[in-house]
Protein backbone atom coordinates (compact mmCIF):
# COMPACT_ATOMS: atom_id res chain seq x y z
CA UNK A 1 0.00 0.00 0.00
CA UNK A 2 1.69 3.28 -0.92
CA UNK A 3 2.17 5.88 2.06
CA UNK A 4 1.32 10.28 1.36
CA UNK A 5 3.52 12.58 3.27
CA UNK A 6 0.96 15.45 4.33
CA UNK A 7 1.71 18.89 6.34
CA UNK A 8 -0.36 21.38 7.48
CA UNK A 9 -3.16 23.12 5.32
CA UNK A 10 -2.22 25.25 2.98
CA UNK A 11 -5.74 26.68 2.17
CA UNK A 12 -8.58 26.88 4.88
CA UNK A 13 -11.88 28.75 5.23
CA UNK A 14 -11.87 32.09 5.29
CA UNK A 15 -13.54 34.39 8.12
CA UNK A 16 -17.41 34.92 8.96
CA UNK A 17 -18.98 36.60 6.01
CA UNK A 18 -16.29 36.22 3.48
CA UNK A 19 -17.01 34.73 0.23
CA UNK A 20 -15.64 31.14 1.45
CA UNK A 21 -16.19 31.17 4.72
CA UNK A 22 -17.92 27.94 5.01
CA UNK A 23 -14.95 25.68 2.81
CA UNK A 24 -12.43 25.68 0.30
CA UNK A 25 -12.64 22.61 -2.42
CA UNK A 26 -11.81 21.08 -5.72
CA UNK A 27 -8.62 22.89 -5.87
CA UNK A 28 -6.71 23.67 -9.27
CA UNK A 29 -3.31 25.05 -9.75
CA UNK A 30 -0.02 25.48 -11.97
CA UNK A 31 2.89 27.70 -11.81
CA UNK A 32 3.13 30.37 -13.90
CA UNK A 33 5.14 33.44 -13.91
CA UNK A 34 7.47 32.70 -10.62
CA UNK A 35 3.84 32.18 -8.52
CA UNK A 36 1.21 29.49 -7.84
CA UNK A 37 -1.93 30.74 -9.12
CA UNK A 38 -4.33 28.37 -7.66
CA UNK A 39 -8.38 28.34 -8.14
CA UNK A 40 -11.11 26.59 -6.44
CA UNK A 41 -14.48 26.32 -5.07
CA UNK A 42 -15.63 28.90 -2.56
CA UNK A 43 -18.30 28.11 -0.33
CA UNK A 44 -20.16 30.51 1.55
CA UNK A 45 -23.38 30.70 3.50
CA UNK A 46 -25.14 30.50 0.66
CA UNK A 47 -23.92 30.14 -2.59
CA UNK A 48 -20.72 28.44 -4.62
CA UNK A 49 -18.62 30.22 -6.31
CA UNK A 50 -15.11 30.32 -7.77
CA UNK A 51 -12.08 31.63 -6.21
CA UNK A 52 -8.56 32.70 -6.48
CA UNK A 53 -5.02 33.32 -4.73
CA UNK A 54 -1.96 33.62 -5.80
CA UNK A 55 1.60 33.62 -4.47
CA UNK A 56 5.18 32.81 -4.92
CA UNK A 57 5.24 29.96 -2.70
CA UNK A 58 2.56 27.62 -1.84
CA UNK A 59 2.80 28.54 1.99
CA UNK A 60 2.36 31.82 1.23
CA UNK A 61 -0.86 31.22 -0.54
CA UNK A 62 -2.47 30.90 3.13
CA UNK A 63 -2.50 34.41 3.97
CA UNK A 64 -2.48 35.80 0.03
CA UNK A 65 -5.42 38.20 -0.90
CA UNK A 66 -8.46 36.43 -1.96
CA UNK A 67 -10.51 37.30 -4.78
CA UNK A 68 -13.74 36.28 -6.46
CA UNK A 69 -13.60 35.46 -10.25
CA UNK A 70 -16.92 37.35 -10.90
CA UNK A 71 -17.61 35.71 -14.36
CA UNK A 72 -17.38 31.84 -13.79
CA UNK A 73 -21.30 31.55 -12.54
CA UNK A 74 -24.42 30.22 -13.83
CA UNK A 75 -27.37 32.48 -15.10
CA UNK A 76 -28.46 32.12 -12.01
CA UNK A 77 -25.34 34.15 -10.40
CA UNK A 78 -25.26 31.54 -7.73
CA UNK A 79 -23.14 28.63 -8.43
CA UNK A 80 -20.03 28.16 -10.46
CA UNK A 81 -17.62 25.70 -9.32
CA UNK A 82 -15.01 23.01 -9.62
CA UNK A 83 -12.99 25.03 -11.64
CA UNK A 84 -9.88 23.77 -14.00
CA UNK A 85 -7.27 26.45 -15.58
CA UNK A 86 -4.70 25.64 -18.36
CA UNK A 87 -2.68 27.24 -20.85
CA UNK A 88 -4.26 26.24 -24.14
CA UNK A 89 -1.10 26.92 -26.68
CA UNK A 90 -2.84 26.96 -30.14
CA UNK A 91 -4.91 30.17 -29.27
CA UNK A 92 -2.25 31.82 -26.29
CA UNK A 93 -5.32 31.74 -23.80
CA UNK A 94 -5.59 30.87 -20.65
CA UNK A 95 -8.98 29.02 -19.78
CA UNK A 96 -10.96 28.75 -17.16
CA UNK A 97 -13.55 25.50 -16.94
CA UNK A 98 -15.75 24.95 -14.63
CA UNK A 99 -19.77 23.85 -14.28
CA UNK A 100 -22.85 25.70 -13.64
CA UNK A 101 -26.47 24.20 -12.96
CA UNK A 102 -27.17 25.72 -15.76
CA UNK A 103 -29.20 22.73 -18.14
CA UNK A 104 -28.92 20.52 -14.71
CA UNK A 105 -25.33 21.03 -14.71
CA UNK A 106 -23.07 22.40 -17.58
CA UNK A 107 -19.55 23.00 -18.66
CA UNK A 108 -18.72 26.27 -18.90
CA UNK A 109 -15.42 28.29 -19.88
CA UNK A 110 -13.81 32.01 -19.54
CA UNK A 111 -10.76 33.14 -21.21
CA UNK A 112 -7.80 35.67 -20.28
CA UNK A 113 -4.46 36.80 -22.05
CA UNK A 114 -3.21 37.38 -18.23
CA UNK A 115 -3.80 35.08 -15.54
CA UNK A 116 -2.63 37.34 -12.99
CA UNK A 117 -5.38 39.85 -13.40
CA UNK A 118 -8.52 38.48 -11.52
CA UNK A 119 -10.54 40.97 -13.21
CA UNK A 120 -8.98 39.87 -16.83
CA UNK A 121 -11.08 36.85 -17.93
CA UNK A 122 -14.02 36.77 -20.79
CA UNK A 123 -17.84 36.86 -20.00
CA UNK A 124 -18.86 32.78 -19.10
CA UNK A 125 -19.70 30.73 -22.17
CA UNK A 126 -21.04 27.42 -22.52
CA UNK A 127 -18.55 24.68 -23.03
CA UNK A 128 -20.80 21.79 -24.93
CA UNK A 129 -24.42 21.99 -25.07
CA UNK A 130 -26.23 19.40 -22.55
CA UNK A 131 -27.09 15.76 -24.83
CA UNK A 132 -29.10 13.46 -21.73
CA UNK A 133 -30.60 14.38 -18.29
CA UNK A 134 -28.15 12.74 -16.93
CA UNK A 135 -26.27 14.77 -14.25
CA UNK A 136 -22.45 15.90 -15.50
CA UNK A 137 -19.97 17.03 -13.22
CA UNK A 138 -16.31 17.82 -12.98
CA UNK A 139 -15.35 18.50 -15.73
CA UNK A 140 -11.83 18.09 -17.06
CA UNK A 141 -10.07 18.96 -20.39
CA UNK A 142 -6.23 18.21 -21.90
CA UNK A 143 -5.18 17.55 -24.67
CA UNK A 144 -2.48 15.49 -26.89
CA UNK A 145 -0.94 16.41 -30.13
CA UNK A 146 -3.98 16.60 -32.35
CA UNK A 147 -7.52 16.15 -30.38
CA UNK A 148 -8.89 18.18 -27.50
CA UNK A 149 -10.70 15.58 -24.96
CA UNK A 150 -13.38 17.11 -22.35
CA UNK A 151 -13.33 14.02 -19.62
CA UNK A 152 -16.87 14.22 -16.99
CA UNK A 153 -18.41 11.99 -14.45
CA UNK A 154 -21.97 11.04 -15.36
CA UNK A 155 -24.86 9.92 -12.96
CA UNK A 156 -21.99 9.45 -10.14
CA UNK A 157 -21.02 6.40 -11.96
CA UNK A 158 -19.54 6.71 -15.31
CA UNK A 159 -16.82 8.37 -16.88
CA UNK A 160 -17.64 9.95 -20.63
CA UNK A 161 -15.51 12.03 -22.88
CA UNK A 162 -16.06 14.12 -25.69
CA UNK A 163 -13.31 14.76 -28.09
CA UNK A 164 -12.77 17.64 -30.87
CA UNK A 165 -9.50 18.28 -33.37
CA UNK A 166 -7.26 21.16 -31.80
CA UNK A 167 -7.74 22.98 -34.68
CA UNK A 168 -11.69 23.50 -33.72
CA UNK A 169 -11.29 23.79 -29.94
CA UNK A 170 -14.03 25.11 -28.44
CA UNK A 171 -16.35 24.32 -31.26
CA UNK A 172 -15.97 21.24 -32.56
CA UNK A 173 -16.80 18.52 -29.74
CA UNK A 174 -18.71 15.50 -31.17
CA UNK A 175 -20.83 13.26 -29.19
CA UNK A 176 -19.82 11.76 -25.56
CA UNK A 177 -19.06 8.32 -24.92
CA UNK A 178 -18.51 6.36 -21.77
CA UNK A 179 -14.86 5.62 -21.22
CA UNK A 180 -14.60 4.01 -17.32
CA UNK A 181 -16.86 3.37 -14.85
CA UNK A 182 -17.20 2.55 -11.04
CA UNK A 183 -16.49 6.10 -9.91
CA UNK A 184 -18.27 8.65 -8.00
CA UNK A 185 -16.66 12.40 -9.01
CA UNK A 186 -13.98 14.34 -9.65
CA UNK A 187 -11.75 12.64 -12.58
CA UNK A 188 -8.89 14.59 -13.50
CA UNK A 189 -6.43 13.33 -16.60
CA UNK A 190 -3.04 13.71 -16.79
CA UNK A 191 0.01 12.50 -19.14
CA UNK A 192 2.61 10.83 -16.48
CA UNK A 193 6.12 11.48 -16.80
CA UNK A 194 8.93 9.78 -15.54
CA UNK A 195 7.58 6.07 -16.04
CA UNK A 196 9.64 5.45 -19.23
CA UNK A 197 9.46 6.00 -22.99
CA UNK A 198 5.97 5.05 -23.92
CA UNK A 199 3.50 7.50 -23.88
CA UNK A 200 1.19 7.10 -20.68
CA UNK A 201 -1.87 8.59 -19.29
CA UNK A 202 -3.23 8.60 -15.94
CA UNK A 203 -6.22 9.29 -14.53
CA UNK A 204 -6.86 10.15 -10.88
CA UNK A 205 -10.53 9.55 -10.21
CA UNK A 206 -12.57 9.75 -6.31
CA UNK A 207 -14.41 6.92 -4.68
CA UNK A 208 -17.64 7.31 -2.20
CA UNK A 209 -16.99 4.63 0.67
CA UNK A 210 -20.71 4.94 1.98
CA UNK A 211 -24.39 5.59 1.15
CA UNK A 212 -24.65 9.06 0.95
CA UNK A 213 -22.90 12.18 -0.40
CA UNK A 214 -21.36 12.25 3.13
CA UNK A 215 -19.32 8.38 3.04
CA UNK A 216 -15.32 8.86 3.09
CA UNK A 217 -13.49 9.67 -0.04
CA UNK A 218 -10.38 8.41 -1.38
CA UNK A 219 -8.63 8.14 -4.81
CA UNK A 220 -8.53 5.56 -7.52
CA UNK A 221 -6.13 5.74 -10.29
CA UNK A 222 -6.68 4.14 -13.65
CA UNK A 223 -4.12 4.11 -16.81
CA UNK A 224 -3.92 4.28 -20.76
CA UNK A 225 -1.83 4.16 -23.64
CA UNK A 226 -3.86 7.06 -25.08
CA UNK A 227 -6.30 9.59 -23.92
CA UNK A 228 -8.76 7.71 -26.14
CA UNK A 229 -8.22 4.76 -24.12
CA UNK A 230 -8.98 1.94 -22.87
CA UNK A 231 -8.76 3.03 -19.38
CA UNK A 232 -7.57 0.35 -16.97
CA UNK A 233 -7.91 0.36 -13.38
CA UNK A 234 -4.60 0.23 -11.67
CA UNK A 235 -5.33 0.38 -8.06
CA UNK A 236 -8.58 0.98 -6.38
CA UNK A 237 -7.03 3.12 -3.11
CA UNK A 238 -4.37 4.97 -4.32
CA UNK A 239 -4.52 7.64 -2.37
CA UNK A 240 -6.61 7.54 1.15
CA UNK A 241 -6.78 8.89 4.59
CA UNK A 242 -5.71 5.66 5.87
CA UNK A 243 -2.23 6.22 4.07
CA UNK A 244 -1.89 9.56 5.51
CA UNK A 245 1.35 9.76 7.26
CA UNK A 246 1.81 13.16 9.75
CA UNK A 247 4.79 14.09 11.30
CA UNK A 248 5.25 13.59 14.92
CA UNK A 249 3.34 16.24 17.26
CA UNK A 250 1.75 17.50 13.82
CA UNK A 251 -1.96 18.32 14.10
CA UNK A 252 -4.27 15.83 12.09
CA UNK A 253 -6.48 18.24 10.35
CA UNK A 254 -7.69 15.36 7.53
CA UNK A 255 -8.67 11.51 7.20
CA UNK A 256 -9.85 11.31 4.10
CA UNK A 257 -8.16 12.50 0.73
CA UNK A 258 -11.19 13.99 -1.20
CA UNK A 259 -11.02 16.11 -5.08
CA UNK A 260 -7.67 17.21 -5.73
CA UNK A 261 -5.26 18.05 -8.53
CA UNK A 262 -1.60 16.82 -9.18
CA UNK A 263 1.20 19.45 -8.95
CA UNK A 264 1.98 19.54 -13.13
CA UNK A 265 4.92 19.86 -14.51
CA UNK A 266 3.97 22.48 -17.11
CA UNK A 267 0.70 24.57 -17.13
CA UNK A 268 -0.88 23.76 -20.83
CA UNK A 269 -3.08 22.15 -21.98
CA UNK A 270 -0.79 18.46 -21.73
CA UNK A 271 -1.19 18.32 -18.21
CA UNK A 272 2.08 16.68 -17.81
CA UNK A 273 2.68 15.32 -14.13
CA UNK A 274 5.42 13.63 -11.99
CA UNK A 275 3.72 10.36 -12.01
CA UNK A 276 7.18 8.90 -10.05
CA UNK A 277 7.04 11.51 -7.64
CA UNK A 278 3.88 12.88 -7.27
CA UNK A 279 2.58 15.67 -5.30
CA UNK A 280 -1.43 16.22 -4.95
CA UNK A 281 -3.83 19.32 -3.47
CA UNK A 282 -6.34 17.18 -1.64
CA UNK A 283 -9.54 18.54 0.15
CA UNK A 284 -9.08 17.24 3.14
CA UNK A 285 -11.28 17.23 6.66
CA UNK A 286 -12.05 15.46 9.77
CA UNK A 287 -15.45 14.71 10.61
CA UNK A 288 -15.67 14.76 14.09
CA UNK A 289 -17.38 17.72 15.12
CA UNK A 290 -18.64 18.48 11.70
CA UNK A 291 -22.30 19.86 10.40
CA UNK A 292 -24.80 16.84 8.95
CA UNK A 293 -25.34 18.90 5.68
CA UNK A 294 -22.85 18.14 2.85
CA UNK A 295 -23.05 21.85 2.05
CA UNK A 296 -21.86 22.78 5.42
CA UNK A 297 -18.48 20.54 5.75
CA UNK A 298 -15.42 22.67 6.20
CA UNK A 299 -13.72 21.33 3.68
CA UNK A 300 -9.77 22.77 3.38
CA UNK A 301 -6.94 22.75 0.70
CA UNK A 302 -3.46 20.52 1.45
CA UNK A 303 -0.60 18.87 0.05
CA UNK A 304 0.30 15.06 0.38
CA UNK A 305 3.27 13.53 -1.53
CA UNK A 306 3.82 9.78 -1.90
CA UNK A 307 6.43 8.17 -0.03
Amino acid sequence: MSRWRIGEPLLTPGPAGSFDETAVKDPSIVRHGGAWHLFYTARGQSEYTTGYVSAPTLEELATAPRRQIAPARGRSGRYGCAPQVLFFRPQGLWYLVFQTRDADYQPACLTSRDLADPDGWSEARPLVAKRDAAKWIDFWLICDERDAYLFFTRAHREVWALRCPIEAFPEGFGDPRPVFSGVHEAVHVYRAEGLGDEPEYHMIWEVNRGSSAGGERLFGLASAPHLAGPWASVAAEYASGAQLRYAPGARVWTREVSHGEALRTGCDERLSYDAANPRLLIQGLRREGQPDAYEDLRWSLGIIHRE
